[in-house]
């Protein structure tokens, strides 16, 4: 007889197959829209339209955490009896990556706005 533990597991695993089952639906059908997966938007200085270019920072964190996964479930499948182990570089690839990406969207954040702040103190100065 099955214990409360396995139902429980069970229980989970149909949960996250039925969610995983429904995005992968979503993006077949078309209701998931990839196109712009790539791209970011800078906004424009003082209300000015936003314009969109193609992030080259969310390219190379999608293409590492890709390969990471693909290592991941190489691993998974040679010996699915254990937990496999990641080499630290490895681990410190794919952090690097991430901090790439958030550090570049940290400094548009950021910067971005002291970019805007100094422009408007330019303007400023010039009306004076």
């Amino acid at each position: 007889m099955p214990t409360v533990t396995q139902f429980a597991v069970w229980g989970a695993v149909a949960l996250v197959a039925g969610f995983a089952g429904v995005v992968c639906w979503k993006l077949l059908a078309g209701d998931i829209s990839l196109d712009w997966l790539l791209y970011g938007d800078a906004r424009g200085l003082r209300g000015a339209k936003s314009s969109t270019f193609f992030s080259a920072g969310r390219a190379q964190m999608l293409i590492t955490t890709l390969a990471f996964s693909v290592y991941f479930l190489t691993q998974v499948i040679h010996d699915p009896t254990k937990f496999p182990d990641v080499p630290n570089t490895l681990l410190g690839i794919l952090g690097g990556s991430h901090a790439v990406y958030l550090g570049g969207k940290a400094q548009a954040l950021y910067f971005g706005r002291l970019r805007d702040l100094s422009a408007l103190l330019g303007e400023r100065n010039e009306n004076n």
